[in-house]
């Protein structure tokens, strides 16, 4: 039963996963306003790290990726991050060593390293 629920879970995640790519790939965030915009920037007039990525993977999925850097810079590091943390979620049973890979990418030291660079970005992101 369990299984059976993991499968839809998936599988939805997949129809979910498409059906974004092909709204980002057909409609520029920067000319329809009804895509959401940041919560954070509408009530301080500050970029939050995260401002941008909307314009970013619109220009990605257009093969634009120096306008996509231009966007987000953040989000190119950590695409990948995520897809690769992604993945280790789905590992059933990892061995000795994909544990100890985990435990040094997405351990109590690497979020602290990634808060870091996040918050570092978000300064930097507002002063220049």
């Amino acid at each position: 039963m369990l299984k059976k629920y993991r499968l839809v879970f998936i599988g939805t995640g997949i129809v979910v996963l498409g059906v974004a790519t092909y709204i980002y790939y057909t409609y520029d965030p920067a000319a329809h306003g009804w895509f959401p915009r940041c919560p954070f920037k509408t009530l301080t007039g500050l970029d939050c790290p995260g401002c941008g990525s909307q314009r970013a993977v619109h220009a990605i999925l257009h093969g634009d990726f120096e306008g996509a850097f231009r966007y987000n810079a953040l989000l190119f590091p950590f695409i990948p991050y995520l897809t690769l943390g992604f993945g280790y979620r789905c590992v059933k049973n990892p061995g000795e060593h994909l544990l100890k890979w985990r435990k040094i990418l997405f351990g109590e030291y690497a979020i602290k390293t990634i808060a870091t660079i996040i918050f570092a970005y978000f300064i930097l992101k507002n002063v220049i």
